[in-house]
Order: C-alpha cells, then sequence, then structure tokens
C-alpha cells in the first residue's frame, strides 16, 4: 500500500535518502532539538492569535491590546515548551537567546499585521477589518490522487485573491529548492481539493519581516505532481542499500547534528534500537 507522504517527508528523501529511510521507513525515535521546539511555541502562538476574542477591541486600542494578545500567547506556548527546553541539558543563557529571538519574531510579524490593519480600516469597524485579514490556520490537505498530505500554516481570503502562507522561522530568508516545493505541492493539493489554484504562495520569513511570493504557474504545478509520483517510485523497497548515505554539511554542524548521525558513522547500531525494530516488525 502506498505511503502517504508530505513535502517533509519528500525534501528529506531529496537531501537524504538514508535519513528518509531511518524516519519513515523504520520510524526511529527522533530527539527534540531547540530549534523545533522554538518554532513550534512560534507557530502555535501564531495559530491561536487568530482565534482570540476581539469583542472588546477597538479602533481605539487595538494597537495595544493585539500587541499584548500575541506575547501573552507566546509566553503560554514558551511555558508548555520549557520542560522539554530544559530536558535538551543546554544552557540556560543560550534558551534565553531563543526566546528573545522568537519574541522578535513575533515583534515583526505584529508590527507588519497591525501596519497592513491600519491601511484598510478606514471606512469600517475594527471587527470588519481584523476579519478581513483573519486567514484559516493549519489547515489540512490531502491527496488520494497524488497520495501526498500537510498542513498549511495559513489560507487567506483577501480582495477576491487566495494566499497561501507559510511561516519560516529560518536564519536565511531565500527561497530555497525545499521551501518552492513545499509551496507547489501546496497548491496541487488546494486544486484537487477546490478545483482551482490559488493566486499566491508565500513565505512569511519572521526572523526577518519579510514576506517572499512564488508565481503560480502549471510548471510549478507539473513539478510538485512529478516528485509526488517520483517518491512512490523510489521507496517501494524495504532494503536499507537502496537508501545510500549522502555525507555533507547537513549531518553535523557547529551546535548540532542530524538524529541519525550516530548510526550512520558507526557510533550507535541499529541494534540499539532493538525494541522499536521489533514492534516495526509485528506491525508489518
Amino acid at each position: 500500500m502506498p505511503r502517504l507522504e508530505s513535502p517533509s517527508s519528500i525534501n528529506t528523501f531529496k537531501q537524504c535518502k538514508r535519513k528518509y529511510y531511518y524516519t519513515y521507513k523504520l520510524e526511529l525515535p527522533r530527539k527534540d532539538s531547540i530549534a523545533t521546539l522554538t518554532g513550534k511555541a512560534v507557530h502555535d502562538s501564531l495559530e491561536n492569535f487568530f482565534k482570540i476574542d476581539i469583542g472588546n477591541i477597538n479602533k481605539n486600542n487595538y494597537n495595544t491590546l493585539l500587541r499584548h494578545e500575541l506575547m501573552g500567547l507566546f509566553n503560554n506556548s514558551w511555558t508548555k515548551a520549557l520542560p522539554n527546553l530544559l530536558n535538551l541539558q543546554i544552557d540556560k543563557e543560550t534558551i534565553r537567546n531563543y526566546y528573545q529571538d522568537c519574541f522578535q519574531m513575533l515583534n515583526n510579524f505584529i508590527n507588519d499585521f497591525l501596519s497592513t490593519l491600519s491601511s484598510i480600516i478606514n471606512g469600517s469597524s475594527f471587527q470588519e477589518a481584523f476579519n478581513k485579514l483573519k486567514p484559516k490556520t493549519e489547515v489540512y490537505f490531502q491527496s488520494d490522487q497524488h497520495q501526498v498530505r500537510g498542513y498549511i500554516d495559513a489560507i487567506l481570503n483577501f480582495n477576491n485573491e487566495i494566499y497561501i502562507i507559510d511561516y519560516k522561522t529560518s536564519s536565511r530568508d531565500d527561497v530555497s529548492e525545499e521551501y518552492e516545493l513545499q509551496l507547489a505541492i501546496y497548491a496541487l493539493m488546494f486544486k484537487e481539493k477546490h478545483n482551482k489554484l490559488p493566486d499566491k504562495l508565500g513565505l512569511h520569513f519572521l526572523r526577518h519581516g519579510t514576506k517572499k511570493f512564488l508565481e503560480v504557474t502549471p510548471d510549478l504545478v507539473e513539478k510538485a505532481k512529478r516528485e509526488c509520483e517520483l517518491i512512490q517510485l523510489k521507496t517501494t523497497s524495504d532494503n536499507i542499500d537502496d537508501y545510500e548515505k549522502n555525507p555533507g554539511p547537513l549531518c553535523k554542524w557547529r551546535n548540532g547534528q542530524c538524529d541519525f548521525y550516530d548510526v550512520c558513522f558507526s557510533q550507535k547500531k541499529l541494534g540499539d534500537y532493538q525494541e522499536k525494530l521489533i514492534q516495526i516488525n509485528k506491525a508489518s
């Protein structure tokens, strides 16, 4: 039976086939990282921001209250993440620095949001203007035709145009091939569900306070289709030898390493995951 892939799994396969094998074939456990934990806190804050009660907010106080709401949501998300962050055994100064980075990312977001809000609020109530900029968040899509699924951070219908937006907390604001493919797959799934393409595909780089958009073209969607087809063709095998390693800078870097670095470079053996492998074999 074909596996339901995702933009993340497809990009993992393209990056390193062995990492794909360990992650999606063997489903070996992966460690939390400070980047994933703090990134989730930021994403959760943005998702919940558009669920707040705006009944007591108006044109006179929205600038202050919306900032307060978002930062309050972030502090709640951070508090929930903190036990797992401390379990990483990272020094507290590093954790504080990540907190400040995330706080600044959300400050960049709210500055941009308030600027847009102020440009459209004339002639309408605060609630009308806010709802005009309110996207659907964490929207799940699944394509049975192309065997792919994923969650879209935000889908905004603004001035009769559909925007698909993905929030990024990365250190660079480049539109990489991986990001382009991710958005292309989102467009493909959106078209299958709604029988039309979105008008804009965007990346909101929160660290930099920048947005970058891709043109939605037939070629972009065809590329997504091809990659969805190829991943199914190339992952039928369960033999580890069919998933070669791709040694490079993504194996180990200044302050981290791939989850499977120790296995790939013989500091750890697959037998160390024996209990997990037994469960996998029983399931199959």
